[in-house]
């Protein structure tokens, strides 16, 4: 019998340090496209990685990998990519490793491009940079984006107009980013509340001993 109570006590801990764990890190970002644009300049978009995407609201969800006062960081090779045809070949924007820096407002990552036309673009740095932001229960929104300058100035040696990709960089409506560390869902506190008593067992059966 105590051996019973001693492996579920030690199952309980594990289970709840686990959940717990898990639940701390639980925290998203999105990043809202323009249907209205996509539809409009005949683009098709598709989720990288962890992420998701929804084609009726245009929203992509990313997972947070880490956050502080400063900057929020989507996991690495996570994104979003943008397609369209031109004179019947496909070309390719693919937006991955994306980071938000809360302090200038500013949204980082890698640009790269496939494709006849694009395959020349490789880019990693800042990638657009907000006009407006505002901030709601701990999440930021920002939104009016346009074409940071270390992107501009990358493009412009590239030989690449940010003009011929304003379809794309459009697209882009606003990003939203968790500016504090997520609550713990209340399972998540009862589960840690499972873990303290089984700890508590596993205590008083080496007293016991």
């Amino acid at each position: 019998m105590n051996a019973v109570i001693k492996t579920i006590s030690r199952a309980a801990v594990a289970v709840a340090a686990a959940v717990a764990a898990h639940g701390a890190m639980a925290a998203n970002a999105t990043v809202q496209l323009d249907t209205s644009v996509i539809s409009a300049n005949s683009l098709t978009v598709a989720a990288i990685g962890a992420d998701t995407y929804s084609s009726s609201t245009g929203v992509l969800t990313a997972p947070v990998a880490s956050a502080s006062n400063k900057v929020v960081d989507f996991g690495n090779s996570d994104g979003f990519s943008i397609s369209l045809t031109v004179l019947f070949a496909k070309q390719t924007l693919s937006f991955t490793n994306f980071a938000y820096d809360l302090t200038t407002n500013t949204l980082f990552g890698t640009l790269t491009g496939s494709g006849s036309l694009l395959s020349g673009i490789a880019f990693t740095g800042d990638l657009l940079k907000a006009g407006t932001t505002s901030s709601t229960n701990s999440i930021l929104t920002a939104s009016n984006f346009g074409v940071s300058a270390g992107l501009t100035a990358y493009l412009t040696t590239a030989g690449v107009s940010t003009a011929s990709l304003s379809s794309i960089t459009s697209s882009i409506k606003s990003v939203s980013v968790p500016t504090a560390p997520a609550v713990p869902e209340p399972s998540t506190y009862a589960l840690m509340g499972l873990g303290l008593v089984g700890i508590s067992l596993i205590a008083r059966q080496k007293r016991q001993a």
